[in-house]
């Protein structure tokens, strides 16, 4: 008589949960697990500069696996365009021209203007007061710096002319190289010596102008890392190009009340002025070409911000939990094929790894993508790939502690 189905899969369960539990509290077990951990540690700290490896280590350097949830799946293809924000495209016009956008687009009445603009130094005088005079008479135009050091390491906002011009100010640059993904940055920046001096971000200053709850939220991130949360592209933002404002060709109400953007929108794919790579690059691994304009990745923290859509990152801590109990888990599978079917062991070893690391993979981007919620599930990948190894390794000083010391072991000399 043929078993009910119900009794056939409970029967497969127990048989599953058996292999896996069998050897999970032998000591053997316990202690390669930890020895994953101590040669993960040990392989970390040798300093090897071989140069061969060095693509594949900054290709891995700049990979995220939730980037995917951008390229792939299409996360925040469906959200609609932020109408707290409009983006004047500022084209190629020089000091003058952009001292006439600033009173045109103040004559909309926005709550908030910022200029993403750095000025390297004097040039033309006439085009140079014209400009000074305008930024003093906008109040609530914010300007564009960067952030760094001085000669006596302390931290300064400049790199740009007409900085002591304006009445508020905030750092455009983040803290990755240029050439990597931007998916960070600082809110706010400290003084590592005088806690006293803290510099706003570029989006911080505008979100101190419009919206003062949102901006007092960032201010308890200060000197922290916070991850961008990708919402829109450069279509999902309206974008005003410089001659339809100075025509009045622009609908007032899209302006008035709202945050407006000055900056230079480069739509050319194949130009990289002034573009940053983001996890929305359609080639999330292996980018030829940057795909978003500075401006529009501010725009993305302005939107976060105000729609208090952060992302929530696991603590290290947890991070360091989860690959232990994964590896511990896999390490009692693995020993128990590894004694009672080692001609089998290679064979299931292989395809559980490639099996756990697609789980891990689709497990981080379904966190990331549903609950707003980073997990890095990088190191249990390691030591799930590390486990198979180290049994080699532990097998042989496990035998010889047995024959030196008496050694209570699992494993014995020459069981296969």
């Amino acid at each position: 008589m043929k078993k009910p189905l119900h009794k056939h899969i409970g029967h497969h369960a127990r048989k599953v949960h058996g292999h896996i539990t069998k050897y999970l509290y032998e000591r053997d077990t316990i202690f390669a697990t930890i020895w994953v951990f101590i040669f993960i540690v040990v392989l970390g700290s040798i300093p090897l500069n071989l140069g061969v490896l060095n693509p594949i280590k900054l290709g891995l350097k700049d990979f995220d696996f939730n980037d995917m949830s951008y390229s792939k799946l299409g996360k925040a293809s469906t959200t609609p365009i932020d109408s707290n924000i409009v983006i004047i495209n500022i084209g190629q016009a020089d000091r003058e021209g952009i001292a006439l956008l600033i009173d045109k687009a103040a004559s909309y009445k926005p709550k908030a203007m910022g200029l993403d603009v750095v000025f390297d130094g004097p040039r033309d005088p006439h085009k140079d007061s014209l400009l000074e005079e305008t930024i003093k008479r906008n109040e609530n135009l914010v300007m564009a710096a960067k952030y760094g050091v001085d000669s006596a390491d302390k931290l300064v906002a400049g790199g740009n002319y007409f900085l002591h011009k304006g009445n508020h100010v905030g750092y455009v640059n983040f803290p990755n190289d240029d050439k990597e993904t931007v998916r960070t940055y600082y809110p706010f920046k400290k003084d590592d010596h005088d806690k006293n001096i803290v510099l706003p971000s570029f989006s911080s200053s505008l979100l101190k102008l419009f919206d003062t709850s949102a901006y007092q939220k960032l201010e308890k991130k200060a000197n922290q890392k916070v991850i961008i949360n990708y919402t829109r592209r450069t279509s999902q933002y309206l974008v005003v190009n410089a001659e339809d404002l100075l025509m009045d060709n622009v609908d007032s109400a899209s302006i008035e009340g709202r945050i407006a953007l000055l900056a230079y929108v480069n739509t050319n794919p194949n130009d990289i002025e002034d573009k940053k790579f983001s996890p929305m690059n359609e080639k999330f691994a292996g980018k030829s070409h940057p795909d978003m304009n500075g401006i529009v990745v501010h725009a993305n923290i302005i939107s976060m911000a105000l729609e208090k859509n952060y992302i929530k990152k696991v603590p290290l801590w947890a991070t360091l939990l989860i690959a232990v109990f994964v590896c511990w888990l896999h390490m009692s599978f693995f020993v128990r094929y590894y004694l009672e079917s080692h001609i089998w062991f290679h064979l299931v070893a292989k395809i559980l790894q490639v099996a756990s690391a697609i789980f891990f993979v689709w497990l981080g981007i379904y966190l990331f993508d549903r609950y707003r919620l980073k997990v890095d599930l990088k190191l249990s990948m390691i030591t799930i790939v590390m486990a198979v190894d180290v049994i080699y390794f532990y097998e042989a000083w496990a035998v010889w502690m047995h024959k030196k010391f008496n050694y209570k072991t699992v494993f014995k000399p020459h069981h296969h």
